[in-house]
């Protein structure tokens, strides 16, 4: 019994370890355990349930969501025509200018290396779940679900930013052939990916999304996405439309909410990262809300329509250049509501300093670094006055899927099929759904839908969602909406046709050899 005792401690020194990895490691060098602790761990479903939360602790990284101590995946939007990055913190600053190479590090180096971390805990779990006795069927079948899910969206992740990547779907040793590792085609990991989501589909509850655990719609959603961004339509339709169909997903009728406040059982929510207070908390009040980290560009305000539904032309567009009139309050008024649930305009009531509101008077301008007017106020907690978030720090879930987007990916797969423009009642139906939503309530489009017309609602309904930056790269006009741009933080934008892909971090080369980066890098 103590040799027993002895060992499963040794097992749970390995599983900290696993679970807390130092980033400098080799994403393929990521297998603490041995043979002894492997057998004497996979005894109950405790057991393979504590496996699989390692495996969710992967996401609550700042590449794909936030912790305590840096950015969330939110900061993606910085990257984009929709915000600038106000801090160097982790060289966002530096990808703006153009500054990418395969010693860049910061967010380039760490998506790489926590998907790997994930990816391989993912491959552990689904490498041993068959050890444990007397798992029912459902639960093999559930558990398996979630670790492809998870392994899924870290895939999508990758492919999207550094295009072909090792697909490892297994454990791997410690001998000589690890580093024979070759890369496969994005396509290829896409075509697997969407087989393990099915597979998780099908395994997964067919229940509403609740507790932080995907569900059979968060895998649906999931396989629309990686569908959609690699051109595959008909099948991101075909996802999508089960995910409608089904019915355990609906648009929630506080937009605001959604982000702060009203998550927990929210219907509109697929799949989250959560915090909880007071163990599990993150500074997104401070560095969005107080701090400004990251700041909404006007180029962003631009795009939200007048409430009537007409686009913001003259007068208002030419009077709004002059810094004189970006600083009134009626420019922001008579707007698409959504931009005044997402941004921070002159004149609103600011949390972080009541007694002042937001606006650009002298003594604002001494207390906040937001030089252009206008601040981050999607997942803000409005109660919060003093950017701290209080002794608990902040606490809200980091939304990763939710039915807004899964009705815009079916309106634009759509769209795409019917070779750039539609009248299909089901796509002009699912965007005016998003557009009609309670609290919203902007005019419905009228046939045929266009693809700027899906384009600008994605921009409007999912600004900084993180997911801009993928959208102007598959759609490939980053060069053009982002070239040459002066953004307040006095950067010029950069953005040259190798940017589509990033570099492999130079660590992973210099270990796999040079055929491993990508070729534009080399």
């Amino acid at each position: 019994m103590m040799i027993y005792t002895i060992k499963k401690f040794f097992f749970w020194g390995m599983l900290i370890l696993l679970m807390s990895g130092c980033q400098k490691d080799n994403f393929l060098d990521k297998q603490p355990f041995d043979k002894i602790t492997n057998e004497v761990f996979w005894t109950s479903k405790k057991d393979a349930e504590l496996a699989l939360t390692g495996c969710y602790s992967s996401l609550r990284t700042p590449a794909f969501a936030i912790d305590q101590s840096s950015f969330s995946s939110l900061q993606f939007e910085g990257l984009t025509d929709n915000a600038y990055c106000n801090s160097t913190l982790d060289n966002y600053t530096d990808i703006s200018r153009g500054v990418i190479t395969p010693t860049t590090g910061g967010i380039i180096t760490r998506v790489w290396t926590d998907a790997y971390k994930g990816i391989a805990r993912c491959n552990w779990f689904l490498g041993n779940l068959h050890r444990v006795p007397d798992l029912t069927d459902v639960d093999k079948a559930r558990m398996k679900g979630e670790a492809y899910f998870l392994r899924a969206f870290m895939y999508n992740e990758l492919t999207m930013l550094y295009g072909d990547v090792p697909l490892i779907t297994e454990l791997l040793g410690f001998g000589p052939d690890v580093f024979k590792t070759k890369k496969a085609s994005r396509m290829d990991i896409v075509k697997k990916m969407m087989q393990d989501l099915d597979s998780a589909a099908t395994g997964l509850s067919n229940i509403a999304y609740a507790d932080g655990h995907p569900v059979r719609a968060s895998a649906l959603a999931l396989k629309a996405r990686m569908c959609l961004y690699n051109g595959l339509w008909q099948d991101a339709a075909d996802a999508a439309k089960k995910v409608m169909d089904e019915g355990k997903a609906s648009l929630a009728k506080n937009y605001q909410g959604i982000f702060w406040g009203e998550q927990d059982g929210n219907p509109e929510i697929l799949f989250s990262v959560k915090a909880s207070s007071p163990t599990a908390v993150h500074n997104l009040d401070l560095l969005y809300g107080s701090r400004f980290s990251m700041v909404p560009l006007h180029t962003l305000v631009d795009c939200y329509e007048m409430k009537d539904g007409t686009a913001p032309v003259a007068p208002v567009i030419p009077s709004a250049y002059d810094p004189k009139n970006r600083m009134r309050n009626d420019f922001y008024q008579n707007r698409d509501p959504r931009l005044k649930l997402t941004l921070f305009t002159p004149g609103d009531p600011w949390a972080y300093n009541p007694a002042i509101g937001f606006n650009n008077e002298a003594k604002f301008k001494a207390e906040s670094p937001s030089v252009n007017n206008l601040g981050m106020r999607k997942y803000i907690n409005l109660t919060v006055n003093d950017g701290s978030g209080g002794p608990a720090g902040s606490s809200q879930a980091i939304v990763k899927l939710r039915y807004a987007d899964v009705l815009l990916m079916y309106a634009e797969a759509m769209v795409e099929l019917g070779g750039g423009s539609t009248s299909d009642p089901g796509a002009l139906k699912a965007i005016n759904d998003v557009r009609a939503r309670p609290g919203i309530g902007m005019p419905a489009k009228a046939a045929p839908l266009t693809r700027a017309t899906i384009r600008n609602e994605r921009r409007v309904e999912l600004a900084f969602e993180g997911l801009r930056y993928y959208d102007i790269k598959r759609w490939k006009i980053a060069k053009e909406v982002l070239n040459g741009y002066k953004d307040p933080g006095n950067v010029t934008r950069v953005f040259e046709d190798r940017f589509y892909y990033w570099p492999v971090p130079q660590t992973e080369v210099d270990m796999m050899g040079v055929d491993f980066q990508n070729p534009d890098y080399r």
